[in-house]
């Protein structure tokens, strides 16, 4: 099979185009999927240089893989066709899936892909493949962070989406459908888009009046950081809030730079320390506070959950759940893709299609 590798963590220059042997199961629930799209997310880019390849390690030892990463297959999330399914696998062969992969699982940039079964589940007929391969790894990690948001049976809770990236827009359908009341921080262009996929409104991030409108929207049940600013950021807002949660954590850094037992404890009392700069903030700040709780931080992560992508399936097949493509590359053109994702600043979301036909 052709799949995309590294053989050393660097520059983008290490992803090479290779021949390979297709994945074999590993477990009776396993299914191994051909690959017909899969999207770059930001993870990608970030683990070509080696971001958390110490913690990734200790959970591929812990899986039995002895802690060995090389030949690396990027890739989280993909749809695609099942060729082969074990033994327990509720899948089977033929079925039109959509999937994730865990990222220190060898990933989907390849012809085929082996998941867990339940981290695969049939793709919903009304997504074509390039927005059903780009959905689920942001639409995952949204959903994780929307649970530590903690909203679940609240009547009308008054949101701040901070950021309308893949995560962001994922996001803000969930909190929609939900019946959430949304205000969003976004760039102007991206502020229609916002309005359309249900929030109540979409301020300008580069306004001078940003931050006014932002605290006169408030106070908010829950501001969601999806736009990269961490834990820290929350002592310096100056909306009332009951909840920060933020998908970007120190975590795997601090496991990176001082082990994983240390880098874990480290990254607690970093965690610990943010709510007590936050809840400290709102009392300088004074005003009614948006809870009888102090104001804490809480940080999310991709969580793959059988679940959750039933639940975006039946979401996606009502129509309430749809995922904006900036452009679709060809499988050899990977280089160019990756390139594109680390600029950092695609308006949708960028997939390899592993169907095109390469005339040279």
């Amino acid at each position: 099979m052709r799949a995309w590798r590294l053989h050393a963590y660097g520059a983008l220059r290490e992803l090479r185009l290779e021949e390979a042997r297709a994945p074999a199961l590993r477990e009776p629930r396993d299914v191994l999927v051909r690959v017909r799209c899969a999207s770059l997310n930001p993870i990608d880019v970030a683990m070509i240089g080696g971001y958390g390849a110490r913690a990734l390690n200790t959970l591929r030892a812990l899986e039995g893989a002895e802690g060995v990463e090389f030949p690396l297959v990027p890739g989280r999330d993909f749809v695609g066709e099942v060729v082969r399914a074990g033994p327990a696998a509720r899948l089977r062969r033929g079925q039109r899936v959509w999937g994730v992969v865990p990222p220190h699982r060898q990933g989907s940039h390849a012809e085929f892909v082996v998941v867990r079964d339940e981290w695969a589940g049939p793709a919903p007929r009304e997504l074509d493949d390039a927005s059903a391969g780009g959905a689920l790894y942001a639409a995952l990690t949204a959903s994780a962070a929307l649970r530590a948001a903690g909203l679940a049976g609240r009547e009308r809770p008054r949101v701040l989406l901070l950021g309308l990236g893949g995560v962001g827009q994922a996001a803000l359908q969930l909190l929609a459908r939900q019946g959430a009341h949304v205000t969003v921080g976004c760039s102007a262009a991206l502020a229609e888009r916002a309005e359309r996929l249900g929030a109540a409104a979409a301020l300008d991030r580069r306004a001078p009046d940003y931050h006014e409108r932002l605290e006169a929207a408030g106070p908010y049940d829950v501001v969601l950081d999806c736009a990269g600013l961490g834990g820290d950021a929350a002592a310096a807002m100056r909306s009332q809030f009951a909840r920060y949660v933020t998908l970007s954590s120190p975590l795997l850094r601090q496991m990176e730079a001082r082990g994983v037992a240390v880098g874990a404890l480290c990254a607690g009392a970093q965690l610990l320390a943010q709510s007590a700069r936050a809840a400290s903030a709102v009392r300088a700040r004074g005003g009614a506070p948006a809870s009888p709780l102090p104001p804490h931080v809480r940080w999310a992560f991709f969580s793959p959950s059988a679940a959750d992508i039933e639940h975006l399936r039946r979401l996606a097949e009502r129509g309430q759940f749809s995922v904006f493509v900036e452009r679709v590359f060809p499988w050899w053109e990977a280089r160019e893709a990756y390139e594109r994702a680390a600029e950092g600043s695609a308006r949708g979301k960028l997939l390899l299609d592993f169907t095109a036909q390469r005339h040279d």
